[in-house]
């Protein structure tokens, strides 16, 4: 019987040890693209429910918004109270969207949708002059974005 040829088995040892880490690197980078995933599916998710409630929120006061678009300076103290908050929202829906895109959990497309829904309503005098009474409470880089994209739409 011949001994053990331990260079032998220390060579396959090491392939075998060689090719566990290549198998959990691949298992590891599979595993982090599906968390990424579904991160990013989650954050859609949210955002979609966040949406409805603003719309909803929309919807129930569509008299006013429209109303306040147009002239927010001919609504009662309590409309103008009740605007203000409903473009609130709205543009607290568009930083939520903001913030998302910059930490990457949405895609280029999704933020562009709610970069053009904010540009539409920055038409309106009414929308501007809310935002410029409420944009102090958001950060600057998002204030600047939206502020840019008000002048253009002037």
């Amino acid at each position: 019987m011949t001994g053990w040829n331990w260079d032998a088995i220390s060579a396959v040892s090491s392939a075998l040890g060689g090719l566990g880490v290549i198998i959990s690197v691949v298992f590891l980078i599979y595993e982090v693209r599906r968390s990424a995933q579904a991160i990013e599916g989650a954050t859609v998710q949210s955002l979609m429910s966040l949406e409805r409630d603003v719309f909803g929120l929309l919807v129930d006061n569509a008299d006013l918004f429209i109303r306040g678009r147009r002239d927010r300076s001919a609504l009662t103290e309590e409309d103008m109270f009740r605007f203000d908050k409903i473009v609130g929202s709205y543009m607290s829906l568009g930083y939520s969207g903001f913030v998302q895109f910059q930490e990457r959990l949405i895609d280029d497309e999704t933020w562009e949708a709610y970069v053009n829904a904010i540009r539409a309503h920055l038409i309106h005098p009414g929308f501007g002059k809310s935002w410029d009474a409420a944009k102090e409470g958001y950060p600057k880089s998002f204030r600047d974005l939206i502020d840019s994209m008000a002048r253009d739409a002037a």
